[in-house]
């Protein structure tokens, strides 16, 4: 009988691996994300060990490459965690590879309106969602052992893409972007919206917390996932708005805290 495309003969059979992210929002809890700024593969499995459900890796700000971030996903897999990565505004390559190297979610910054939404839609879903190419001999095809079709079907499922909300431009399209089929989950950004806003970095002025409602709302009236970035003294808050992603501390920080606290034994000698 015929063999599906990419395969030179007949193979075990394998599944792709279901996003752990969305396992737990369909059972009605609140994902719980910590984010990397460092390129180490030992610094992804450490916090891979404490269980979050995603580690977050970035292309946009961060200087690791696609072959440490690689490590990096498959030292969370080890744990059974997520990796999301928010990928560098470009061409679909720059999107659809952390996905091919199993990266179970993206987080794609400054989508500036429908049109902008839509093109992001149709590179990061295979059809009949979008117009994602495809290539099927990576990681999150299990290198041609996953069927093809399969592999079709599961990645329009169980890959998310999270559309960054963080300019006001955004704001007057984002109720038919939430309501597009193909579009996953709108991510609050506080930071370059404060920005955009002339008030940098007042995270708790009442024209951010009032974006940060909408964008709630608007997500969850489209059953859509609310993401965004939280403290350990607003998680409730948040999720009580209807985020049910939340991205919580930082390797950056935690590596900062401990240094000044270790160093700060010697204050006084």
């Amino acid at each position: 009988m015929p063999q599906e495309p990419y395969s030179a003969g007949p193979k075990t059979v394998h599944q792709m691996r279901p996003s752990r992210v969305l396992r737990t929002i369909r059972d009605g809890k609140v994902a719980r994300i910590l984010k990397l700024n460092t390129n180490d593969a030992k610094v992804a499995e450490i916090f891979a060990m404490a269980q979050p459900d995603a580690i977050w890796l970035c292309t946009e700000h961060c200087s690791g490459s696609f072959e440490t971030m690689e490590h990096q996903i498959r030292a969370a897999k080890i744990h059974d965690v997520d990796a999301i990565v928010r990928v560098a505004r470009g061409s679909y390559s720059d999107y659809i590879r952390p996905l091919e190297m199993d990266a179970a979610g993206l987080i794609v910054p400054h989508v500036m309106n429908l049109a902008d939404a839509t093109k992001v839609r149709d590179m990061t879903k295979f059809a009949p969602l979008g117009r994602r190419p495809v290539d099927g001999g990576n990681n999150d095809a299990m290198f041609t052992r996953v069927a093809f079709s399969d592999y079709l079907e599961t990645a329009n499922r169980e890959r998310f893409v999270c559309y960054q909300i963080e300019d006001p431009e955004v704001m007057d399209d984002l109720d038919e972007i939430a309501a597009m089929d193909g579009v996953d989950a709108l991510f609050f950004g506080p930071g370059d919206m404060s920005l955009a806003l002339g008030i940098p970095g007042q995270m708790d002025h009442p024209e951010i917390d009032r974006m940060r409602q909408e964008v709630a709302r608007i997500a969850r009236k489209h059953n859509k996932i609310a993401a965004t970035v939280s403290s350990p003294a607003t998680v409730a808050q948040h999720a009580d708005m209807g985020y049910n992603w939340l991205n919580i501390g930082a390797d950056v920080l935690a590596l900062s805290d401990y240094a000044d606290k270790m160093l700060a034994a010697f204050d006084g000698i």
